[in-house]
Parts: structure tokens; sequence; C-alpha cells
């Protein structure tokens, strides 16, 4: 198990590019795609991902070195290949997302609105691995699964209030189309 971070890069990073491009793809063809449906599949796949590493991994491993047995099955490199690779499909979904919804939220403010959101991911990080070795395995793969559905459920209100909103100044401005043309034609006619 010399070769476990080299396996772990090379399956994150193929992960995030396999990812983006399927999303990439999938965007042209379908409408919305890069909001509500890539929400759900990183909620997925970041469940999946939680269940291996639950199922293969001891119970103080995060905590301490240790030989105790998994619950299910032990670690090999493709396993961890494999985990590492839905780890970066589903960091590479919401990311994705929070780059799309931080450019439709504050248009005019895309650049501070991602980096601030950002901001709080890496103070999240810091938190948890600073907590890191005293919590258990296992809260963390019961835990994060949680929060991304508690995530999924706010990113739907706002995505839903965002589409209200795009369409309500899509109304307006047809409208003040409408009325400015008439305008002027009741102009030409006088």
């Amino acid at each position: 198990m010399t070769y476990i971070p080299a396996v772990y890069g090379l399956g994150a990073g193929v992960g995030e590019v396999l990812m983006g491009m399927i999303v990439s793809e999938l965007s042209k063809r379908i409408q919305g795609f890069g909001l509500k449906p890539t929400m759900v599949i990183g909620s997925v796949i970041l469940t999946v991902y939680c269940a291996l590493l639950h199922a293969s991994t001891p119970m103080e491993a995060p905590m301490r070195p240790t030989s105790g047995e998994p619950i299910w099955f032990y670690q090999s490199y493709p396993l961890i290949f494999l985990i590492a690779f839905l780890a970066g499909t589903s960091d590479c979904c919401f990311n994705g997302v929070r780059s799309v919804i931080c450019a439709l939220v504050m248009p005019s403010r895309r650049a501070q609105s991602f980096s601030v959101s950002r901001m709080y991911q890496a103070a999240a990080c810091v938190i948890i691995f600073f907590f890191s070795p005293t919590i258990p395995l296992y809260i963390y793969t019961f835990g994060l699964p949680i929060l991304a559905v508690c995530s999924t459920i706010v990113f739907f209100k706002v995505v839903n209030s965002t589409n209200k909103m795009e369409r309500k100044m899509t109304t307006e401005t047809w409208l003040e189309q409408e009325r400015n043309s008439s305008e002027r034609e009741i102009k030409e006619k006088c």
C-alpha cells in the first residue's frame, strides 16, 4: 500500500476531468443540466463514495494506525482508485453547480461570490482536519451524505427562486419593449 497517495491522486484527477467533460457535454444538450441534475448526481455519488469508505475502513483508522478489521472488505489499489474516482466526480459536480449558481444569483459579482463560497469550503475543511484525530470515520461517512441531502434541498430552493426572478425580469423586459414599440407606433401615426 505504498502508492496510495499516487493512486488516490490519479483516481480523483480522472474523476474530475471525466465528470467535467460529461457535465459540459450534457449541458449543451439538456437545458438546465448544470444545476439540479448535476447536484443530484453529485449527492448520489458522494453517498456511494461514503458507503464504500464505511465498508472498507476500520473504525479507528482516522485517529491512529490500526490493524482493525473493516466491516465488509479490505482496501486494495482498485478500490482506492474507485473511491478516489467517485470523490473526484462528486467534487466536480459540487464545484460546477456552485460556479453556475454564483453566476446566476450575482451576475455582476460572480468572482466575489465564488471566492466567498470557496472561503467557506476551506474553513470547513480546516475544521474537519483539526478534529479528525478525535472523530471516528463513521461520523464522516454518515454526516457527509446527510449534509449533501440538506445542501441539495437548499440548492433546489435557490434555483427555483432564481428561475422565478429570471422569469419576472424577462416578462418585465418584454412588457417594456412592447410598451416602447406601441408608443413609437402612436408617435409615427401622429
